[in-house]
């Protein structure tokens, strides 16, 4: 899904611009990056790095959504600042590891989760049938977010200030309220 892009308005009424990321934005997401706080770069990548090193800016510009794909939105168009990306790195054939980050003055009007839904749409084209993240017990927004989109949240297996929160994907990708059809075992929560 090379060619995927679209506009939307988030709930605040700003527009942006939603569009698959591709070779040549690598500047763009770096800048992004380093424009924002310690704690949300810590938050995102669990180390304090200033900047996304070569071998993850590779992978978020590769074409072939088989191995991953990342999202980024601009504000207003495509001319505009890079405002948030989520990706999806392939760890199995049907499996993959995804994140979301937005800047800092985006946040809580809908950005992270549009984000998602299309980043949901790129990786069911792409035969992707369940994603996982790791994330701090500390990030009450990414909690609060992962649980709204039908995230299980379980503890995580090796790191006791992180949680592990899985999804599986369906036709629809990551609407609320779709609960996956075979539970698994553990302490696993899940919003109403």
């Amino acid at each position: 899904m090379r060619s995927w892009r679209h506009r939307t308005v988030i709930a605040d009424g700003r527009a942006v611009l939603l569009r698959r990321a591709t070779s040549g934005d690598e500047d763009r997401i770096q800048n992004f990056v380093r424009a924002l706080s310690w704690q949300s770069r810590y938050q995102r990548f669990f180390i304090p790095l200033r900047e996304v090193p070569a071998a993850m800016l590779t992978r978020l510009v590769q074409p072939d959504d088989t191995h991953g794909a990342a999202v980024l939105a601009f504000a207003a168009s495509e001319g505009g600042d890079v405002v948030g990306f989520a990706q999806y790195d392939a760890m199995t054939e049907h499996e993959a590891e995804a994140a979301v980050i937005v800047d800092e003055s985006w946040r809580r009007v809908g950005l992270a989760r549009q984000l998602l839904l299309d980043l949901a749409v790129i990786a069911e084209a792409a035969d992707i049938a369940r994603v996982h993240a790791d994330i701090l017990r500390d990030n009450a927004a990414a909690l609060r977010l992962a649980r709204e989109v039908g995230c299980l949240v379980d503890p995580h297996p090796g790191d006791p200030h992180a949680v592990h929160v899985t999804r599986l994907l369906e036709r629809g990708g990551w609407n609320a309220g779709v609960t996956p059809s075979t539970p698994s075992a553990g302490h696993r929560t899940q919003s109403a």
